[in-house]
């Protein structure tokens, strides 16, 4: 089945590959980015100029589609209220457009109590990653308090690299043992639920 979906945070690594996984699945794609200049040109491929910060942009670029995925992310190691303040400008312009089903990358280490986090995960990485995480949970729950239809993507690690064809998903919680993930990987697992539907008001944690 294809659908209209629209990439925010199109151009960064993670976003250029749901844009191009969601092509070769036949979806209909608009990606929305702050420089159009940013995306190169792919047949079926929309692009529209949006900030994820200006509900007015994204109302423009939300019109029509059936579907949202929320790739975006800072370029450092501090948010910047980048999440927190994306999910108050998304809720309000998918309500204005109609648009109601949002999957939106966040990380494992939103779940500070996740049982599975290997110790140097919760010792050394939480912590350097603490203002991105905490930025992170606010974007999230801003969204749960909607009345949108959300699934949050956590990954573990990301990597770049071929799709292993080995994600695992465990809701709200890090697959056992696992601690990294392809790009790839999640851009597949990504595209497949838009139209599965299997995780809706779900967090399912993705790793190796």
């Amino acid at each position: 089945m294809s659908i209209e979906v629209v990439v925010l945070g199109a151009a960064g690594r993670t976003g250029r590959l749901i844009v191009a996984e969601a092509l070769r699945a036949g979806h209909h794609v608009t990606a929305a980015v702050r420089d159009p200049g940013s995306i190169e040109p792919v047949p079926g491929l929309r692009v529209e100029r949006a900030d994820i910060r200006d509900p007015d942009s994204l109302r423009a670029a939300l019109r029509g589609q059936d579907a949202v995925v929320c790739a975006i992310g800072p370029a450092g190691r501090k948010a910047g209220n980048l999440y927190s303040d994306g999910a108050r400008a998304v809720v309000p312009a998918m309500r204005a457009t109609g648009v109601t089903r949002l999957l939106a990358i966040t990380s494992v280490g939103v779940r500070s109590d996740d049982p599975h986090h290997a110790w140097w995960y919760r010792h050394l990485i939480r912590p350097i990653g603490a203002d991105l995480y905490a930025d992170m949970a606010r974007m999230e729950d801003t969204i749960r308090d909607s009345d949108l239809d959300w699934t949050f993507v956590r990954p573990t690690y990301l990597r770049d690299g071929e799709p292993t064809g080995t994600c695992r998903a465990t809701d709200n919680s890090t697959p056992k043992g696992g601690w990294r993930v392809t790009r790839a990987d999640v851009a597949h697992f990504i595209v497949e639920e838009l139209t599965a539907h299997r995780w809706s008001h779900q967090s399912p944690s993705l790793a190796e």
